[in-house]
């Protein structure tokens, strides 16, 4: 299939698809991560991931090999921005 757009793919240096991790569970979430290549796709972490593990886990995303988009539009979604907020609470820090 060829692409409608301008770009040749072969000059792209990463992946046009891009993966949503929507894990609770740090360790579940890196243990999917690790069984997948970085070259295959870039990760989307939203604001409940976000929010609840901060930027060390873009770090550790980055550390893999991955490329990061982080989704932190807070105006988003009524329900997903109240469970992102429960998720800051959980952390114990209010503070930013």
């Amino acid at each position: 299939m060829k692409s409608e757009n301008n770009i040749n793919n072969n000059d792209l240096r990463s992946s046009p698809i891009i993966v949503a991790l929507d894990y609770a569970d740090i360790g579940a979430a890196l243990a999917f991560v690790d069984r997948i290549n970085p070259q295959d796709c870039r990760l989307k972490v939203g604001k409940e991931m976000f929010t609840l593990f901060g930027p060390q886990l873009v770090r550790d995303l980055h550390a893999r090999g991955f490329d990061v988009f982080l989704d932190l539009k807070f105006h988003d979604i009524p329900n997903t921005t109240a469970h992102a907020g429960s998720g800051r609470g959980r952390t114990g820090r209010m503070d930013g």
